[in-house]
């Protein structure tokens, strides 16, 4: 009889989240401007990731939204993103009536290319979106250096990054600023939620302003002085996003052995490379396992079929997204809202060759795997040669 992985589940709750929740419904302060639960958790997180502050956001879609109202971007302002990434990097983008101006990424850490930022730098330019795809931090030097030789800011679209640390750096602190989700998926999570983070008093205020219905934190006069949006995070979600963190360095460390153990197993199966982690990284908290299948060495068995029989064992993966460019809102949206700085030409097609390479190739399992013990990753390893 074959054996049931015992793979954790997701996301890890315990009493601790009970009594949090418990303590929130008994105060009867459930909004975030009366209660003190949300203000304690954005000033933990900041601190955490090394930031000097935080604001916390609905969801990470609107937190990017919100960062990019709050630098002022808006309707014919150009903003570079990676055609490899979640569709909320890009739609955001669109959301604030910018054009979006789509780039390649790197091919073995599936990260920004900063010559590639600088490649599609115009007059229009006002930020490019840095996304730390499954916590491995971009070259931020690069890319900052790029953005400070043009005038350009720098959001950290931190996702996949919580507890990432980059030469010694906190990711989403690196940057003009850095967001965050805390969707049911993501290495902390309250179901939804976000943050932004940023280094600058000014700008915090502008970013709660933009989050808070163009309302100052201690204004009982319904003075808005500018449109914002209710972005709030309920009371609910702060206690719970306090104790998520309370356990994130732990879970991190487990996650970071397993992953070394599971990388030094799956090194010796042909067909299989994984995603270059860069060699600054010095904490990666593994949102995604993420490597390239070649289905060549799988006796020409497609990557779809791979995944399939991955998921009938038991095993949590995914194809990796889809590249932006492919999906289908581009071909509704107008030519002029949005355009794409092609690696390679063929046939008189544009392509960013490494990001649909990304997209064809890789899988994704998902990071509850690596917070089991030593004798499930050898099982996953086993259930992969088997196939």
């Amino acid at each position: 009889m074959e054996r049931e992985l015992n793979i954790p589940k997701w996301p890890v709750s315990d009493e601790k989240e009970e009594q949090a929740l418990k303590e929130v419904l008994q105060s009867v302060n459930w909004w975030r401007n009366a209660g003190s639960q949300v203000k304690a958790f954005e000033e933990e997180f900041a601190k955490y990731q090394g930031s000097k502050g935080g604001i916390s956001i609905s969801n990470g879609t609107v937190a990017i939204e919100v960062a990019l109202k709050a630098l002022g971007i808006g309707e014919g302002d150009e903003v570079i993103v990676p055609d490899f990434t979640f569709y909320s990097t890009v739609s955001a983008v669109l959301a604030v009536k910018a054009i979006p101006v789509i780039i390649d990424v790197k091919e073995d850490t599936y990260c920004v290319d900063a010559d590639k930022i600088k490649e599609a730098i115009t007059h229009k330019t006002k930020a490019v979106i840095a996304v730390h795809m499954a916590g491995n931090v971009c070259d931020m030097d690069d890319i900052n250096e790029v953005a400070s030789q043009y005038n350009i800011a720098v959001i950290e679209d931190s996702s996949h990054a919580h507890g990432s640390v980059w030469k010694g750096r906190g990711a989403g602190s690196i940057g003009t600023l850095g967001t965050f989700s805390f969707q049911n998926a993501k290495l902390m999570t309250s179901g939804e939620g976000g943050i932004v983070l940023a280094n600058d008093e000014e700008m915090l205020n502008r970013l709660l302003l933009e989050a808070n219905c163009g309302r100052a934190e201690k204004d009982t006069n319904y003075q808005h002085v500018l449109i914002g949006t209710n972005a709030r995070l309920s009371e609910f979600q702060g206690a719970v996003l306090r104790v998520q963190l309370g356990r994130l360095d732990e879970q991190i460390a487990v996650r970071e052995k397993n992953y070394q153990y599971l990388c030094e197993l799956l090194n010796d199966i042909e067909g299989i490379q994984m995603q270059k982690i860069s060699d600054d990284m010095s904490v990666n908290p593994h949102y995604m396992i993420m490597f390239y299948y070649d289905k060549e060495a799988f006796h020409g068995a497609e990557r779809a079929e791979f995944v399939a029989y991955l998921k009938s064992k038991g095993i949590p993966c995914n194809c990796s997204y889809e590249f932006l460019h492919k999906l289908p809102v581009f071909k509704t949206l107008p030519a002029d809202s949005w355009r794409m700085v092609a690696s390679e030409v063929k046939d008189g097609e544009k392509h960013c060759k490494n990001s649909e390479r990304i997209s064809d190739e890789a899988v994704c399992l998902n990071h509850n795997i690596l917070l089991g013990d030593k004798k499930l990753v050898e099982e996953i390893v086993n259930i992969i040669k088997e196939f």
